[in-house]
């Protein structure tokens, strides 16, 4: 026991900022300096984020489906519901107004230099990816009899749901393990209650399963990091040089008025950053919001003292559907490219970029990558910009921007959860998991 116990105690260090801090410098040197390097931790970075998504549909699936079956159950919590539509809408709003005002006030796509320029035509000059091409086969005007409702409502009801969890399709996911849960909870017999108890057991199991990839973080994250700086390199700055300041700022911004959010609802600042410190690293290193869902559930419940039932309902709906890091840049990608085509939008045209972006965001629930970036068009469209002409830009500099896109997201859904819940200024003195004997 004592063995175990030891071994246990070396292991902590994987876990520990410092390590994860190590692993991701170590990316950057190898992704900027040492490129030669990158084929050989990049498959350790692609395989940790595989084993990472192989838990997020199973977690998805019972976390929900066993919250919404207790919930129904228990007829004193449907009340959460109903705030909780009302804070996502402010919420998305908010980050849209927020996006929308620092592409104004920044102007990333003004006064840009004869190099920012040069640069930027080459970029989109030698865009030639057959992939991009596929991607792009339809053409904006296409996209501009698109309907954003009819596109998000088309995307959200699974006709297969084993096709569904196959594809990783998570918004359908979502939307099947919804009407479960209130299907398991309305049956109210001891055979439901055994299901919830099977869902609860799936749950934790995957759970502990992510708990143990936590001691591989370090080694993950630098194949990430090292993968995504290759294919960025620091040319890209040069093309980009004021827009990605600016979004960086600006998702900086947000982050900070999320965390006097938590302030005001928790009575402290640096705790609730203290107990989410491992989900926010997670979602910032991998740039994958969902792979740090188990550990932010787990957070939010034994270090910030939340109500597990209630949290495994909220945290993974707001991951979903409260899309606050892509609305936020929508917002300021669709404002570069009217500054960038020399557009004067006035008030009604801001209007629609503020509306355009929070349909946009919500659209990409469940997208990735391209998918999401391709997005941006249902916001150019009714202003009459091009997509194809520019979205190989926001490709480009993805790797750099995709973090804090994550990041925003995985935050906010912690932030406007306490502001759903009642007030809690207890904190749990406990680490968000626990150790593991060897």
């Amino acid at each position: 026991m004592t063995s175990n116990i030891e071994k246990v105690g070396k292991l902590e260090f994987l876990r520990s900022a410092w390590a994860i801090l190590i692993g991701a410098g170590l990316g950057a040197y190898i992704g900027l300096y040492a490129s030669d390097y990158v084929t050989y931790v990049a498959p350790v970075g692609s395989i940790y984020l595989d084993i990472l998504k192989m838990c997020i549909l199973p977690i998805l699936l019972s976390a929900i489906s066993l919250s919404i079956g207790r919930l129904v159950s228990n007829h004193g919590n449907t009340q959460y519901l109903k705030r909780m539509t009302f804070v996502f809408v402010i919420g998305v709003l908010v980050a849209s107004i927020l996006g929308t005002l620092a592409g104004a006030i920044g102007e990333p796509g003004k006064n840009l230099g004869d190099e920012s320029l040069a640069a930027l035509g080459s970029i989109i000059q030698n865009s030639g990816d057959p992939d991009l091409e596929i991607d792009l086969f339809k053409d904006v005007g296409d996209q501009a009899e698109a309907s954003l409702f009819k596109e998000f409502f088309l995307n959200l009801v699974p006709s297969n749901i084993f096709h569904a969890l196959s594809s990783g399709s998570n918004l359908k996911v979502l939307f099947f393990a919804l009407l479960f849960g209130f299907a398991i909870g309305a049956v109210k017999t001891k055979t439901s209650e055994h299901l919830l108890t099977t869902l609860d057991a799936i749950y934790a199991t995957f759970s502990k399963l992510v708990q143990w990839l936590m001691y591989l973080l370090p080694f993950g994250l630098c194949g990430l990091v090292a993968t995504s700086l290759s294919e960025v390199g620091s040319g890209v700055l040069v093309a980009m040089m004021k827009f990605v300041p600016i979004a960086i700022i600006s998702f900086v911004v947000l982050f900070f008025i999320v965390s006097c959010l938590m302030w005001w609802r928790t009575g402290s600042f640096l705790k609730p950053l203290k107990a989410l410190r491992e989900p926010l690293m997670i979602a910032f290193g991998t740039a994958n919001g969902l792979a740090s869902l188990p550990v932010t559930l787990t957070a939010m419940n034994k270090s910030l003292g939340y109500d597990k039932q209630t949290v495994d309902l909220l945290i993974p709906l707001s991951f979903t559907l409260c899309r606050i890091g892509p609305t936020l840049y929508f917002a300021l990608a669709t404002m570069f490219v009217v500054q960038l085509y020399n557009i004067d939008l006035g008030f009604d045209g801001m209007v629609l970029v503020v509306l355009g972006s929070v349909m946009a965001g919500m659209a990409t629930a469940g997208s990735s990558g391209i998918a999401l970036l391709t997005m941006l068009g249902l916001v150019l469209a009714p202003l009459g910009l091009p997509l194809d002409a520019v979205l190989v830009l926001f490709i480009v500099i993805d790797p750099i921007i995709a973090p804090f896109r994550v990041l925003a997201i995985v935050h906010t859904s912690c932030a406007l959860t306490t502001i759903i819940l009642p007030k809690n200024n207890q904190f749990i003195d406990q680490p968000v998991t626990q150790k593991i004997a060897l």
